[in-house]
């Protein structure tokens, strides 16, 4: 790689940086992209030429972030597809909490944006789709999973589940230490019904694992909720 195409990566990766930062610190619409250059050590109008607008800055910063995530997920020994399902789930419940202002900060603004809501939703699921999706087939081809089961849907639902849960922790709703448990148990339920052979082993013995302390307090977040506070 060139000095010139090197500094440029590190500069954009600066500004990546700044943009997380300042957004767990005041929020998406507390930033302004005087903010970000200032933060960034560049000029607005360098923002303006690299990334066009606010949006589509935010747009690549958590493309860049979720992109990360999906790095650290370990493949090592994946022979059925199901380890690697596994360790994404592991990797999300583990690094959502570590960057817990940003994270929270993130879904609130998908939740209230109108105009970069449906782009950003449609990212995050669709990585996180894709790759569960990859895996479940990884999973069919070696007949650890239902022949009949389409790999696409169901990569649709879980990474649909996955999403629910960190909602649910962004407020408060699960706490950190059950973030893993829930998002563990929610991916083991579905696909105990479908996996077949080794997988649909380790799967049970994982549902039995994890709802072995169901009885206890720290594991409410697995439990329904009651509306009348019971």
């Amino acid at each position: 790689m060139g000095l010139v195409v090197r500094q440029r990566e590190e500069r954009k990766q600066r500004i990546l940086d700044a943009v997380r930062g300042l957004i767990a610190e005041r929020g998406y619409n507390g930033v302004t992209m005087r903010d970000l250059a200032e933060r960034g050590l560049v000029s607005v109008p360098t923002l303006y030429a690299l990334f066009g607008s606010k949006n589509e800055l935010l747009y690549v910063a958590v493309e860049s972030y979720f992109a990360g995530l999906v790095d650290m997920v370990e493949f090592a020994g994946s022979d059925s597809g199901l380890p690697r399902i596994i360790s994404l789930v592991e990797t999300l419940s583990r690094e959502t909490p570590r960057h817990a202002d940003y994270s929270r900060s993130l879904v609130t603004f998908m939740r209230d944006a109108s105009e970069t809501t449906g782009g950003l939703n449609d990212l995050v699921s669709g990585r996180l789709s894709s790759e569960l999706a990859s895996a479940l087939g990884e999973m069919q081809e070696n007949r650890q999973l239902a022949r009949w089961a389409f790999p696409g849907p169901l990569a649709e639902r879980l990474a649909g589940q996955i999403s629910v849960t960190i909602f649910a922790w962004a407020h408060h709703q699960v706490s950190d230490e059950g973030l893993r448990r829930t998002m563990l148990y929610g991916t083991a339920v579905t696909l105990l019904g479908l996996a077949r052979g080794r997988a649909a082993k380790e799967i049970e013995a994982l549902v039995r694992e994890l709802q072995g302390g169901l009885a206890g307090a720290e594991d409410s977040e697995l439990r329904p909720k009651r509306s009348d506070g019971g």
